[in-house]
């Protein structure tokens, strides 16, 4: 793990191609939605129904707390909300009560997309438009920054999220560009190794995007292209073992996964973002709700992304094009 400036390299017409190809999956996929969701209707039993309560929001509609296309959120054990507020390169600050604070990060951060903090409250964000992660202290102080290798045939990496193992000192970073995930021992800032690459059979991905723990160091990467929720174990030197969801509208389906979250009771949250539907999971994959209103119809957000539980599991949901975080209180 280097800590010194980089300088991107010039993109190659390998690299274009590759852009554009991403670019066509997502037409493709936007194309059959307008198709496919007025077909989504599925029948849920009562106990396949998790009510939510809206506690709170965070996005203001002018000044300094309003949001552009979040994509990502946090909350440290003192109460302070984090917002990646990629668009205009920054981390906004609020109070537990929604109060703008302060912002940071402009000046070291090109279109970030995710971040996540270690015990000590260090806070990793990742520059995902230079292809690095920078570090900061949770008052926003920039600490230094660590350089990423490039991919086996030049591609430039593409960090689009990150986790900390902090029981074991280990930082996970999710390159959606070279598919696959970057493993980096924190103690000894050296790179542990690299998993993962592009394709749709066992132990590769393409375009990953989120990334979460559990308390047993399990690795839950959302695997967007593929629709799916990849496991990786480290105790089995970091293999890839089963799969939480498989495309499709459905119950325990997904059209395109975006963030995933696990709450106290070590259950999956995953939400999509066409579909605009939240669902939940135990460890190994069995559905079992999906978020719903007090009427008991499910419950649509706008363009649901990052997820995140505080202390109290509160579950924090990024919609990014709604340019705000809704916090919401489970019942179940």
């Amino acid at each position: 793990m280097s800590i010194s400036p980089s300088i991107r390299k010039p993109i190659s017409t390998n690299q274009n191609r590759t852009f554009f190809y991403k670019e066509i999956i997502c037409f493709l996929l936007f194309f059959s939605t307008v198709f496919l969701l007025p077909k989504y209707s599925v029948a849920f039993t009562s106990k396949e129904l998790s009510p939510i309560k809206l506690v709170a929001t965070i996005g203001g509609k002018e000044g300094k707390s309003r949001l552009r296309q979040p994509s990502s959120v946090l909350v440290a054990d003192d109460g302070r909300i984090f917002v990646l507020d990629g668009a205009v390169n920054r981390v906004a600050v609020f109070s537990k009560t929604g109060k703008f604070l302060y912002n940071f990060g402009s000046a070291h951060l090109d279109r970030p997309l995710g971040m996540a903090m270690d015990p000590n409250g260090l806070l990793y964000v990742t520059d995902t438009g230079n292809g690095r992660i920078q570090l900061f202290s949770s008052s926003g102080k920039h600490l230094k920054q660590i350089n990423l290798p490039e991919g086996k045939k030049g591609t430039p990496t593409e960090p689009v999220d990150v986790a900390v193992d902090g029981k074991r000192s280990i930082l996970y970073i999710v390159d959606n560009n070279n598919h696959r995930i970057l493993i980096y021992n924190l103690k000894k800032n050296s790179l542990i190794k690299s998993i993962g690459k592009m394709g749709m059979g066992e132990g590769e991905l393409r375009w990953p995007f989120s990334i979460a723990i559990n308390k047993k160091g399990v690795v839950f990467v959302v695997d967007v292209v593929n629709t799916t929720v990849r496991t990786i174990h480290p105790e089995n030197n970091w293999a890839f073992k089963y799969d939480v969801g498989k495309w499709g509208i459905q119950k325990g389906e997904f059209f395109r996964p975006k963030g995933v979250a696990i709450n106290s009771k070590g259950e999956l949250f995953v939400s999509d973002s066409y579909l605009g539907v939240v669902q939940i999971f135990e460890e190994k994959g069995r559905f079992l709700s999906v978020l719903s209103n007090s009427d008991k119809t499910i419950h649509y957000f706008t363009t649901p992304a990052r997820l995140f539980f505080d202390q109290h599991d509160r579950l924090y949901v990024v919609e990014m094009f709604a340019n705000r975080i809704a916090i919401f209180e489970i019942n179940r």
